[in-house]
């Protein structure tokens, strides 16, 4: 067991350390700070408490964007660039197990995009507490009353969102996994992330009223292969009103997100260990 764990770590960490020298992977973080930045530029639109949620809608919507861009490319690059480079014949042909392989590339790829996620939440965190002090000043002139920004729920928050990101590259690990081209898997990874945001209408649209209960289990089997990745979308009440969140929101949150990455994870093993490499 103690062998195993060693040999998925020395993958994660070469896997990591891959991924951070890339340009794309430096790109999307300039690309994301930016984003968090130019959001001062339109602070202008809204006053108040409004300012701050307009900043943290920004923000939380870059970090998403721009991290499911990262999580589905970045993976299927890390993945299909063993394959096409041999390299994983010869990883495989030592005591490495391709679950512990699939492992090591997950861990790592999750790895990046916990420092991808840190550098944007400190950043839009400095960003929104900056701004907090001067809404207070100007609130307090005004008597109104201004929003209050919680370090602690931006911290939440962004855990959530890497947990979110690790179910993406489960998702994409498994696709990547039956794919035998890297676009392909990327193409269908993005399409997989898309489907996932938009679940949510799914049940609202099928889940109707029905009698029949064959089709009831048909329905909500088909509307929960995929993860509703809207239900990580509780960023505003988590930095701006903490006390708002239902006690049992994160936990079935978290819940959620370890099921569904577990699973797409037992599943891209199952059939990687009967791919023809």
């Amino acid at each position: 067991m103690k062998a195993s764990l060693q040999r998925t770590y020395l993958i994660s960490r070469v896997t990591f350390l891959e991924a951070v020298r890339q340009r794309f992977f430096a790109f999307l973080i300039v690309l994301g700070a930016t984003m968090v930045l130019s959001s001062l530029s339109f602070r202008f639109l809204d006053f108040g408490h409004g300012e701050l949620k307009f900043i943290a809608d920004f923000g939380f919507g870059g970090m998403f964007l721009f991290g499911s861009v990262l999580g589905v490319v970045m993976t299927a690059q890390l993945f299909f660039s063993e394959m096409d480079n041999r390299t994983a014949l010869t990883l495989l042909a030592k005591p490495l197990s391709r679950t512990e392989f699939l492992l090591g590339k997950f861990f790592g790829a999750w790895a990046v995009l916990a420092v991808f996620l840190g550098v944007l939440s400190l950043l839009l965190g400095g960003v929104m507490w900056w701004r907090e002090q001067a809404i207070l000043v100007q609130a307090e002139q005004r008597g109104l009353l201004p929003g209050v920004f919680s370090a602690s729920g931006m911290f939440a928050y962004a855990l959530l969102q890497w947990l979110r990101l690790g179910v993406v590259i489960a998702i994409v690990l498994t696709i990547s996994s039956i794919a035998r081209t890297f676009l392909f898997a990327v193409i269908v990874g993005a399409l997989a992330v898309v489907a996932g945001q938009l679940q949510w209408i799914a049940q609202d649209v099928l889940l109707k009223p029905t009698e029949s209960l064959t089709y009831k289990a048909f329905l909500w089997t088909s509307s929960r292969l995929l993860p509703n990745l809207q239900q990580f979308n509780i960023g505003d009440a988590l930095v701006l009103e903490p006390a708002s969140v239902p006690a049992d929101a994160i936990p079935w949150v978290v819940a959620s997100g370890v099921f569904y990455m577990a699973a797409y994870l037992v599943l891209a093993a199952f059939i990687f260990r009967r791919r023809e490499i």
